[in-house]
């Protein structure tokens, strides 16, 4: 009898995850779920995933604190900001303009349920984290193994 091993590296969901990311793109560009700012969604984030939180970190250099919003409503996270102009940006004469400005909103989709009244939000050299701990029922919960006895049979 043949026996066929899967690679290392295989990943059965990698037509299912490629299928995600182009409604979500399709999404954005139908409903204007992200302001595109310098050429792609606006702000860029990552998302990284720990067994106790989930952190996003997004790039929003040149944003002051004040002008950012973010809420939560569900599993949603919704990020809304300014980008200021410069003063008196209408008399400059662009030779290359690759930074935009103006008003933005991103919204992500958290892979699990968390707990809304205990997420904190900093800004740092123009990265803000955003760090969301995971509700109880989404954190993996480890199961104990019984010994069975031989007294016991089986059905």
């Amino acid at each position: 009898m043949a026996m066929f091993r899967w690679g290392v590296n295989f990943d059965p969901f990698v037509g299912l995850r490629h299928i995600q990311r182009e409604l979500s793109r399709l999404h954005e560009s139908w409903f204007g779920e992200s302001r595109r700012i310098g050429g792609g969604p606006y702000p860029p984030v990552n998302v990284y995933e720990s067994p106790e939180e989930v952190l996003i970190q997004c790039e929003v250099a040149g944003v002051d604190a004040g002008d950012l919003d973010v809420s939560i409503t569900g599993e949603t996270l919704t990020i809304k900001g300014a980008k200021r102009p410069l003063p008196d940006e209408e008399k400059l004469n662009f030779v290359r303009r690759e930074r935009g400005s103006g008003e933005f909103t991103r919204t992500i989709v958290l892979p699990d349920a968390v707990e809304a009244d205990r997420i904190e939000a900093s800004l740092d050299s123009g990265i803000m984290t955003i760090r969301l701990p995971k509700a109880a029922a989404a954190k993996p919960k480890q199961i104990e193994i019984k010994p069975r006895g031989p007294e016991e049979v089986r059905p």
